[in-house]
């Protein structure tokens, strides 16, 4: 018979399935030519308590299922002194179950996904590299997460505000960006969201082909679009719906070459654009200002008073600087 420190060195290789095709043969070997003497017995009587290391598993649960194997409530003790190989054979094979759902339950507590984040502040913009090559950049006001290590089935960022993607190919890997209630999915490609709070989504194509998908259970009309170049999804926070439109890409990415591109956008749209730009306040006093259309506006490095001076120029009104960067809009408004 081999010695208890071998069985004991043998037993713990087994559990931890660490055991060699000849190792595994004379520890089956031994317990199938004879009974469990006092060698092997307090081995599997220890089993539970070689358990209560996993936290994963309530040293009670294993305690019990094990107790039950060995039948502890038996009032005859020799009962638990000799065991059967049949016995045995159940022993391991619970330690067997146990171990897988240790293992299981230790794979899950292994997988909790740790997230980074990047954060761009009001009038701040920011480029980011991700661990596949692919590049975000942040306007401003704006967030990425992502998992500090990525999944084996995609590659997931969650958006909150505007960024500029360019996605590095990879066709087993799909490229995945939830914004809110969107679900954006790509191989490779390049394309802008847009999804500030309270305002709603906007997925511009720039190259490639994009798949957006909202993911609310309300939303009314298509709930998928394929998009393809000067292409754009919008969703309706309000309405839940999504809608489809063919768009000039070059619109959606001016905040990206640095340039600020107005055309056929109404006034309260350009004013919140001036202010995530330039982290200032600007307020309307007579919210009929918001309807107006700018037809046509471009600038680049220009400071907000000479844009909003250039803006006069399309629009009559005034303005003023309310001190602490906040400023005024008066004009008569628009219908």
């Amino acid at each position: 018979m081999k010695d208890t420190v071998d069985l004991q060195s043998l037993f713990d290789k087994f559990l931890k399935d660490e055991c060699s095709d000849e190792e595994l043969k004379v520890f089956f070997d031994h317990i199938k030519d004879q009974p469990i003497s006092d060698e092997l017995n307090p081995l599997l009587e220890d089993v539970w308590e070689k358990l209560k290391k996993y936290p994963s598993l309530k040293p009670k649960h294993s305690k019990q299922l094990l107790e039950k194997i060995f039948q502890k409530d038996s009032p005859k003790k020799s009962q638990q002194r000799w065991l059967t190989p049949l016995k045995i054979a159940v022993s391991i094979a619970a330690v067997l179950v146990l171990a897988f759902f240790v293992g299981i339950q230790s794979d899950n507590q292994e997988s909790e996904v740790k997230y980074i984040t990047k954060t761009t502040q009001i009038g701040q913009r920011a480029s980011y590299k991700l661990s596949d090559g692919s590049m975000v950049f942040l306007n401003a006001g704006s967030s990425i997460s992502f998992p500090e290590i990525q999944d084996e089935k995609t590659r997931k960022v969650i958006l909150a505000g505007e960024a500029f993607f360019e996605v590095v190919k990879n066709s087993e890997k799909p490229f995945v960006v939830e914004s809110a209630n969107l679900k954006t999915q790509v191989l490779g490609t390049s394309f802008n969201i847009r999804a500030y709070p309270q305002k709603d989504i906007e997925v511009t194509v720039v190259t490639g082909k994009v798949q957006v998908e909202s993911l609310s259970t309300e939303t009314q009309g298509n709930e998928k679009i394929l998009l393809t170049p000067n292409e754009q999804a919008v969703y309706s926070r309000s309405q839940n719906r999504l809608s489809f439109a063919k768009v000039d890409a070059r619109k959606s990415l001016a905040w990206h070459s640095k340039e600020l591109l107005f055309e056929n956008v109404d006034m309260r749209e350009v004013l919140s654009m001036l202010e995530i730009r330039f982290d200032q306040k600007i307020i309307l006093d007579n919210s009929g200002m918001g309807n107006c259309i700018i037809r046509k506006a471009k600038y680049e490095k220009e400071s907000l008073e000479t844009i909003l001076k250039g803006l006069q120029s399309l629009l009559d009104f005034k303005y003023e600087f309310n001190g602490y960067n906040q400023w005024t809009i008066y004009g008569k408004g628009c219908q």
